[in-house]
């Protein structure tokens, strides 16, 4: 009987128990920060996601490196001749070498 008295006791006291309730306004607070962390991650590098872009963009950085690598062996096979061709149009006219900024700016003293 003791048993059953304790027993009785324990169920009653859960008579008084209420359902918990969210802070006022929770539910509109919930979905404004949810919506506001979906728009951050949509704007946010979305199209680097994206195969099509990225496979564009490995292409760009392969095809800008070799255009550099062939323009710049190709500058110095031409600096060589260049050079040449200088000398050349400074002998026919008789130009001497102009020497460097510091040894004209005494000149003139």
């Amino acid at each position: 009987m003791n048993n059953d008295k304790s027993i009785n006791d324990l169920l009653n006291s859960l008579d008084g128990i209420k359902r918990a309730a969210p802070p006022d306004f929770f539910y509109t607070r919930l979905r404004a920060r949810m919506e506001k962390e979906q728009g951050r991650t949509v704007q946010s590098g979305w199209w680097i996601l994206k195969p099509v872009y990225a496979i564009a963009l490995i292409a760009m950085v392969i095809v800008v490196n070799l255009a550099v690598v062939l323009i710049k062996t190709d500058t110095q096979n031409t600096l060589t001749n260049d050079s040449d061709k200088f000398q050349t149009i400074a002998a026919d006219y008789n130009l001497a070498d102009n020497g460097s900024f510091y040894e004209i700016n005494q000149e003139n003293k």
